[in-house]
């Protein structure tokens, strides 16, 4: 197999991780599996508590062991456990116990705890670029065609017909930015209906028109010229430069 590059893929914004999993199973069907090296969700995978519809904790999936328990006023309780990439319910006092009994581990996936009105849920958190993953391939036709095919891919980020390879150093930089977390900006400086070019990132050099401003998230949209029509992308205050 000759060594595969990255390129990136507009997909429907919140079917990431079910985009993901539908091309690789097409990918092993069509026998084209071998081709590709990963696929990756510029996003973290995260464990959300919610107690009565609020928001309590947000846990890493991956990383140290870690636990969090909830009380109601009986005396009922649940302790959440997530260890190893896997999510799991130990209950005390609660009659009908938590749902599935046995450990979650993939996106989407919830433990419900309704005596207590508590549940834990795998979500991906702080992404990076809502929409969009990348896929690292020997990105010949076929794999090209059958990828484009599967449902809620819109297609590649191209520049004259042709899928733009992504450098190794931006998914590395990517991956690292991850980690670290995201710094947060505290005084805007850019305003609405302003040219800007992005610096950062798998859109580095296009240039947008700033279309949103979300002050309490500290993101902004930023319109872009893709596949010949504006498209909105998300993105950090510091991933982005004023046009002079």
């Amino acid at each position: 197999m000759a060594e595969g590059k990255w390129y990136t893929l507009h997909v429907q914004s919140g079917f990431e991780d079910r985009v993901r999993s539908n091309i690789m199973k097409t990918l092993e069907q069509e026998d084209l599996i071998e081709k590709v090296e990963e696929i990756f969700i510029p996003a973290n995978e995260r464990v959300v508590i919610k107690v009565a519809g609020k928001e309590k904790a947000v846990l890493p999936l991956k990383g140290e062991p870690t636990h969090y328990e909830i009380e109601a006023e009986d005396g009922k309780k649940a302790t959440f456990h997530v260890e190893n990439g896997k999510v799991w319910a130990e209950c005390f006092g609660l009659k009908k116990g938590c749902n599935p009994t046995k450990p979650i581990e993939r996106i989407g996936q919830k433990i419900r705890c309704p005596e207590i009105k508590a549940e834990a849920k795998i979500e991906l958190k702080d992404k990076l670029y809502p929409g969009y993953i990348f896929i690292k391939t020997e990105l010949d036709n076929r794999v090209r065609s059958t990828v484009r095919g599967v449902p809620r891919v819109l297609g590649f980020i191209n520049t004259g017909g042709e899928p733009v390879v992504v450098p190794e150093s931006e998914i590395i930089a990517m991956k690292e930015r991850l980690k670290k977390g995201v710094p947060k900006v505290s005084k805007f400086k850019f305003e609405k209906d302003e040219r800007v070019k992005i610096k950062e990132g798998p859109f580095i050099g296009f240039e947008g028109i700033i279309s949103e401003i979300d002050g309490e998230r500290e993101k902004i949209i930023v319109l872009v010229n893709i596949f010949d029509r504006q498209t909105p992308v998300e993105l950090e205050f510091d991933q982005i430069e004023k046009v002079n």
